[in-house]
């Protein structure tokens, strides 16, 4: 083997090791991830055009740190849709008593003509908070009376 061989056959036996430290690492440090989870099968209709939280659907979590969460909601929405105009129903993260502008989804159509559509909902977000006790929820606003969501489901994992 020559000069080049013995000098790239280093490189790579470094290369390994290295990969294979920080893969115990990683696996070492998987301990560190902690999961809530909160679900509410009940139905719930929001009152018309009035932002409200979900009842009974929170998470209540306590950091020793900073830390980076993760917050994922999926419901089911019945929707009645408004020939002229939005009929939607639209959802935020709530933490510590204040809403999140962004991220938000909304579900329903505009100028729907059926009697009611069902659209499934999915709200992510990412987020540092300071250490402490903190409390997640979802709020909710209805465009339109009789839109109603069930099997609500709010999960929160810190990295």
């Amino acid at each position: 083997m020559g000069k080049g061989g013995l000098v790239l056959g280093v490189i790579a036996l470094i290369l390994g090791a290295s990969g294979l430290g920080f893969g115990l690492i990683t696996w070492i440090d998987q301990g560190k991830t902690d999961f809530w989870y909160d679900y509410k099968e009940a139905t719930f209709t929001p009152p018309d055009l009035v932002y409200v939280t979900v009842p009974d659907l929170y998470v209540i979590i306590e950091l020793d740190a900073n830390a980076t969460i993760h917050m994922l909601f999926t419901t089911s929405t019945r929707i009645l849709p408004d020939p002229v105009s939005f009929a939607d129903m639209i959802f935020y993260f709530w933490i510590d008593g204040e809403r999140l502008f962004d991220p938000f989804t909304r579900a329903g159509p505009y100028q729907g003509d059926a009697t009611y559509q069902y659209y499934p909902v999915a709200l992510q977000h990412a987020q540092i908070l300071a250490a402490g006790i903190h409390n997640i929820s979802v709020v909710v606003i209805s465009e339109t009376p009789g839109n109603f969501m069930r099997h609500s489901a709010l999960a929160v994992t810190r990295y």
